[in-house]
């Protein structure tokens, strides 16, 4: 008889998602993750990193990486602009789906992350709101696509406020296409 050995504790989270930017916006995108309450810390080299929560001093978890797209992703990129540019059909499609996501963003592609305060939540939608209207650099980039309170009626939940933030600065995917991120608050039991 042999004695049993422990099973080893198991401790799963999501580690990091990867995001790209566009040639040129290494900075830009910093001030996007910033803007979303991340703590960004460049160290140079081939990405920088964001951390989710700022108080916590991990690399390796609850953090965001950035880095430029590669040539590869943007000379398929650009085509795949030219081609919405110059293809009436393409364009039509493009700008239909492209409304879809605005208009309900909840079902599209995105991540989540969760803020500790409604006041903190509301103050991140006030400066993502002013900075898409009137930052020289982001205005027309980033903007809150969708807040859906507890109390409001199409919310899809009584338990947390959802704010959807659009931005085509830098995305998990194609820089093109933009990315959603959802910014949530919690109802405390």
């Amino acid at each position: 008889m042999t004695d049993a050995v422990p099973a080893p504790a198991v401790d799963r989270r999501i580690t990091h998602a990867e995001l790209v930017h566009r040639p040129g916006e290494r900075a830009l995108a910093a001030r996007v993750l910033q803007l979303l309450g991340c703590q960004v810390i460049d160290r140079g080299g081939h990405w920088f990193t964001a951390r989710v929560e700022p108080n916590e001093d991990s690399y390796t978890t609850n953090v965001l990486y950035a880095s430029e797209v590669t040539p590869e992703q943007w000379a398929f990129e650009t085509a795949l602009n030219a081609r919405i540019e110059s293809d009436s059909g393409f364009a039509a499609t493009s700008a239909a789906w492209t409304a879809r996501l605005r208009q309900q963003p909840q079902y599209s592609y995105h991540f989540g992350m969760r803020l500790a305060s409604r006041e903190a939540l509301e103050q991140a939608v006030a400066a993502i709101e002013a900075a898409g209207e009137h930052d020289p650099e982001l205005a027309g980039r980033i903007a809150v696509s969708g807040v859906f309170r507890p109390e409001d009626p199409d919310a899809a939940t009584d338990t947390m406020m959802q704010v959807f933030v659009h931005t085509d600065v830098l995305a998990c995917g194609l820089v093109t296409l933009g990315q959603h991120i959802e910014l949530q608050w919690h109802v405390p039991k």
